[in-house]
């Protein structure tokens, strides 16, 4: 079984994040880079159903700028066989748009029964790329997967978990299908020091910007600029959080020392 997995570097969830001088973008420096971790839980699903079945290829598919290639090569670490990276840095700051297209024209290229996906990016917030790939490439869709249920390689049909505002929905997709990823009860495995060697040894097609015909896909070099639906005007981060008060003694000293705080700092009540 052929299994595409997209994945994409994003700043650790750790890091403290600076936003650059033209209020538009993230500083960079001092920044962490780790695999969107939602592509993460994607890898582990393809790198599951691969030993279910018994065959199979795990290729990772990612576009972006130069550092990416870290990000691919946890993945490849993790297990994944191969992967194919659309690289330059101009596209450090493209919009979903854009990149879906060019996700979508390499997809057309490599063979694949099941393209996985996080269910959204964590730097932006975004999970509309996922989505425009499969509408570009008409094909069946299936958001926030908690877990992959079977897969009927014989009958091309595919049966997940999806979770849908507090309850969970058990879906059924002909094959090939993209699906987004949640977590689940899937925990992501670590990289070994042997999938680590393995992994520097492991092919990763690179695909020059300047080799795709931008007008093919209906693009502009202005759309590479600015955006060709989306674009980010202002960026802020959110306002510190007020020192916690903790109110020390018995139960009923406590009651009303927070009842008088209540009553006199913060003035509701």
């Amino acid at each position: 079984m052929k299994i595409v997995v997209l994945v994409r570097q994003t700043p650790d969830t750790e890091a403290k994040v600076k936003v650059n001088s033209d209020g538009k973008t993230i500083d960079p420096n001092g920044i962490t880079w780790i695999i969107n971790p939602y592509d993460e839980f994607a890898i582990e699903k393809a790198l599951k159903i691969k030993e279910q079945v018994g065959s199979g290829e795990v290729v990772l598919l990612a576009c972006g700028p130069t550092r990416s290639e870290e990000a691919i090569r946890q993945g490849l670490a993790m297990g994944a066989d191969r992967a194919v990276f659309i690289k330059d840095d101009k596209l450090e700051h493209i919009d979903p748009f854009v990149t879906s297209k060019f996700l979508a024209n390499e997809l057309q290229n490599i063979e694949h029964d099941l393209i996985l996906s996080g269910k959204k990016v964590i730097d932006i917030e975004s999970s509309q790329i996922p989505i425009f790939v499969a509408e570009t490439l008409k094909l069946p869709f299936v958001t926030f997967v908690m877990k992959i249920n079977e897969v009927d390689f014989g009958n091309k049909k595919i049966t997940v978990d999806r979770e849908s505002e507090g309850k969970h929905e058990i879906v059924e997709a002909k094959l090939p299908a993209l699906i987004t990823c949640d977590r689940g009860d899937d925990h992501p495995r670590y990289a070994s020091i042997t999938g680590i060697m393995k992994a520097k040894k492991k092919e990763i097609k690179e695909i020059s910007l300047d080799s795709i015909d931008l007008n093919s896909l209906g693009l502009s070099k202005e759309d590479l600029e600015k955006g060709a639906r989306t674009a980010i005007t202002n960026m802020e981060l959110p306002p510190a959080r007020k020192e916690a008060k903790i109110f020390e003694g018995e139960i009923p000293e406590k009651v009303a020392a927070l009842v008088k705080a209540l009553r006199e700092e913060a003035k509701v009540i």
